[in-house]
């Protein structure tokens, strides 16, 4: 699940899932005593309680609580309402609650709510010796496969911190493959705390392919790895009587291949870092060696956080700075005027009130010359800020900054498990690695990326018989490369294949439900082919494991748009497609144009302002239909600023035969001259996310603080170039599409809310329901077009409400998805006939199972 989604419901979760531990506990110590005159629900109600829990869990992808939960309720499934459970069935139990609450506690502080000794928990829960035997020969089998391993990749890491290492690439390749098949055995041991270490040792190794820093940081990171995963391992060995160890005097124990290849390490460290001269190294080993230090993420946010004030503070200091400048020039203004109306009066015979004048005049000439001296001092002060502040902003900006490749490579192993499934031959041509971008703009790519190489060989390269049919090479080729663009970078992804088609694209929208025949019809088709990143687009009938989701694009637009950026698309019918994301090439902060439009300032990024003056109205005219303006002799696009961004319309200079303020807007190819009415100044400024509530506003790429104080929206220019093109003017990111809205029961909170948050961020709007009578209700008074109900509740249950809708004259079109933790095939045959059009497990919901077949079910209707 999204861990801002999780961070949000954690809260309701946590508070429930107490509330529901402690019922289990009361009723299982009930269950423990004479069964004689016991409620004959006990047991029911208990077993419908961890039911619900382990529904809950598995909501979350909290696959460790619902292996627990899902333990104790196949140990309950073996007694009926009439039995009186054993003491050690309940002692098991309780333990196993226990375990959860302490999981619980670590979530509320902010750390991973894990089960420690999962293993044992849950071989406890099963209660039998039969299912305790083969659990423990499988991992002492894995323990002793795993030490072997161990001792290979630590035989690799000294080999590789060793100078002039033979064959360097094999090495690398072998220990990853072998950290890799240790992965593989630990998730088949069920050794879930060896899993990750496993992982990091792969990705460790990996990047020791090329000597280096990153090699040298690389491999004092996986020195700790091996070490912590011997340990580990230790700890899991079984105990065995021991004989005492004898006594050696002055004896130290041998060092571990491990502390061998950091003591390696760290000689080839000193070793390529010491000074030439003898006389230096006397005077320290340490002294003009560049030490590198890791640092977590959140550390270096709240830094960026700090520096991002710290440019705030010197714009205030700067505005403070012109203040006092005008309040020197308004006190000489005063003097002078105190000093003729003094003359004045000499002249006419003098006053008594004269040498009081004059006195005052010579103190107003000392507080003229103080301010003249505090003036001084702001000025050095403010340009010392200054200085600091730009050389603090650039090094975090070196520290944010990170080479392309790290995105780009894992692409190759994308490609190489896609093409092999689908049958096709591609080649990867990957270049602008050594690019470097801002981390948080890096990360954001991955999936963006993964989504357009996935549909690159998907949808856009044929099969090898196609492309010999359509006189092509067998093989495919696609290009990932990143290109550095002044202050901005493009992301292009472009392949060979058979192109968009606008016509498909239209049909498949129509029947979709994305646009109606006759809004399709009046769509150009640059305008049709933007119709492929709308949420829920897919040219794929069938559901397969790449495709027919209608997932992918939409997120490829959502995250240029959240990162200030756009995306643009480029083709060729049968001869290949071209997908161009562009961003900026760091997120912190930018130098920002301020303009006026009618009474609203908003910001825009000044890279992208190519120049500010005055058009003529005789240079405006009107071609094929659209309003140019003629900007050294070429006619561009011209457009009134307040109407792009939705604000009321003004009327324009022009219209007055007056000289209009503009400013034209470049990026790439594209220009754009936009009316404003006013420029109010230019100043560093730090966007802000205006959240997910204003993230459909795709000109708004956020908002920014002034020094003044005063909050002002930022433009997100590149979509506003991007809207003004006469090909694409016209569609935006939501206009036509009809979302539809689904109605979300189920009698657990947490579950509850965790599929509502995933739906809305999705962009459906959702009501919900605590069970099938309040669903009943819901839907008598609010048009619902999809309903996501639980199977197991109180009062109507999921398969009733399902057999209610499916019987009534109006609703029986309805798609009923159920969501339950009862995966057999006579439940499922059962919710089927009942008139569900969908069956999902819950564990499967974080998944993104739900949203698949949402998406699958909504779009025809």
């Amino acid at each position: 699940m999204d861990p801002q989604v999780l961070r949000s419901i954690w809260p309701i979760f946590s508070a429930e899932t107490r509330e529901q531990i402690q019922a289990i506990g009361s009723k299982l110590m009930g269950l423990e005593e004479d069964p004689t005159g016991r409620d004959p629900d006990l047991l029911p109600s208990l077993k419908r309680l961890v039911h619900s829990l382990k529904g809950s869990a598995a909501s979350l992808g909290l696959s460790e609580i619902e292996e627990i939960v899902h333990a104790i309720e196949d140990g309950l499934a073996r007694f009926r309402s009439e039995d009186q459970l054993p003491r050690q069935v309940v002692g098991a139990t309780l333990t196993g609650l226990d375990a959860i609450e302490r999981a619980l506690t670590r979530g509320d502080a902010g750390e991973e709510p894990g089960i420690e000794d999962l293993a044992k928990l849950v071989t406890a829960l099963r209660w039998g010796e039969t299912a305790q035997a083969a659990p423990r020969a499988g991992a002492e089998r894995f323990r002793k496969e795993a030490l072997e391993a161990l001792d290979k990749l630590e035989a690799s890491l000294i080999r590789l911190v060793s100078p002039n290492v033979e064959d360097r690439a094999g090495t690398v390749r072998a220990a990853v493959a072998l950290a890799r098949s240790l992965k593989t055995g630990a998730e088949s041991a069920k050794e879930a705390r060896v899993v990750p270490l496993a992982e990091l040792t792969a990705v460790g190794f990996a990047k020791m392919e090329e000597p280096g820093d990153v090699a040298s940081i690389a491999a004092s990171d996986l020195s700790a790895i091996l070490v912590d995963m011997r340990l580990m391992l230790a700890a899991a060995e079984p105990e065995a009587p021991a004989a005492p160890p004898e006594p050696k005097a002055h004896a130290e124990p041998p060092p571990s291949p491990v502390k061998q290849a950091a003591k390696a390490l760290k000689a080839t460290s000193e070793a390529g870092s010491a000074s030439n001269s003898a006389s230096s190294a006397s005077k320290g080993a340490d002294k003009g060696v560049d030490h590198a230090i890791r640092v977590s993420v959140k550390t270096l946010e709240s830094l960026g956080l700090q520096v991002e004030h710290l440019i705030a503070g010197r714009s205030q200091q700067a505005r403070r700075t012109e203040s006092l400048r005008d309040l020197l020039e308004n006190t000489h203004d005063a003097i002078v005027n105190l000093e003729r109306s003094s003359s004045q009066l000499s002249l006419a015979g003098g006053s008594p009130a004269l040498e009081s004048l004059r006195t005052g005049v010579t103190g107003l000439r000392g507080m003229q010359k103080k301010l003249v001296e505090l003036l001084k001092d702001s000025t050095r002060e403010g340009e010392q800020l200054n200085l600091v502040a730009q050389v603090v902003r650039d090094d975090l900006r070196d520290l944010r900054m990170v080479p392309s490749s790290q995105v780009l490579e894992p692409l190759r192993r994308t490609v190489r498990e896609v093409s092999s499934r689908l049958d096709k031959q591609v080649e990867l041509y990957v270049t602008g690695g050594d690019v470097r971008l801002d981390r948080r703009i890096l990360d954001a790519l991955k999936d963006p990326l993964l989504h357009l190489v996935r549909n690159a060989i998907d949808h856009g390269i044929e099969s090898p018989e196609a492309r010999r049919e359509a006189g092509k090479s067998e093989v495919g080729r696609l290009w990932v490369r990143v290109e550095a663009r002044g202050t901005r970078i493009a992301v292009v992804v472009e392949d060979d294949g058979s192109g968009l088609s606008p016509a498909k694209v239209r049909a498949t929208a129509i029947k979709r439900g994305l646009l109606t025949a006759e809004s399709a019809a009046k769509l150009t088709d640059a305008q049709a082919a933007r119709l492929i990143f709308q949420p829920g687009f897919s040219t794929r009938d069938e559901v397969t494991a790449t495709s027919g989701r209608g997932v992918g694009l939409d997120v490829v637009l959502a995250t240029a748009q959240r990162l200030q950026g756009a995306v643009d698309i480029g083709y060729t019918e049968g001869q290949g497609t071209r997908f161009t994301i562009d961003l900026p090439l760091t997120l912190a902060s930018a130098l920002g144009l301020l303009v006026r439009v009618g009474t609203t300032v908003v910001a825009i990024a000044s890279d992208v302002v190519e120049r500010v003056f005055r058009l003529a109205p005789e240079d405006v005219g009107t071609v094929a239909g659209r309003v140019v303006a003629r900007v050294d002799g070429e006619q561009l696009t011209f457009l009134s600023l307040s109407e792009a961004i939705g604000l009321p319309r003004l009327p324009l200079a022009l219209e007055n035969g007056r000289m209009q303020p503009v400013m034209l807007l470049a990026l790439g190819t594209e220009r754009v001259v936009y009316a404003i009415d006013e420029v109010t100044g230019q100043q560093e400024i730090v966007v802000r996310s205006l959240g997910q509530h204003l993230r459909a506003v795709s000109h708004l790429a956020g908002a920014a603080v002034l020094d003044d104080g005063r909050l002002v929206p930022v433009l997100n220019a590149p979509e506003l170039l991007r809207a003004a093109s006469p090909s694409t003017r016209g569609i935006g990111t939501g206009s036509e599409v009809r979302r539809p809205r689904i109605l979300v029961c189920d009698d657990a909170l947490t579950t509850r809310f965790a599929m509502k948050s995933l739906l809305e961020i999705a962009g459906y709007p959702v009501v919900t329901a605590a069970d099938g009578e309040e669903a009943w209700s819901v839907l008598e008074r609010t048009p619902c077009q999809l309903v996501v109900s639980d199977w197991q509740m109180p009062r109507l249950d999921g398969v009733g409400l399902a057999r209610r809708i499916k019987s009534h004259p109006t609703l029986q079109r309805t798609p009923i998805i159920l969501v339950t933790s009862l995966d057999s095939p006579e439940e499922r045959a059962e919710g089927l006939e009942a008139g569900a059009d969908g069956y999902i497990v819950k564990r499967e919901v974080e998944r993104g199972k739900l949203l698949e077949l949402v998406r699958q079910l909504l779009p025809s209707r």
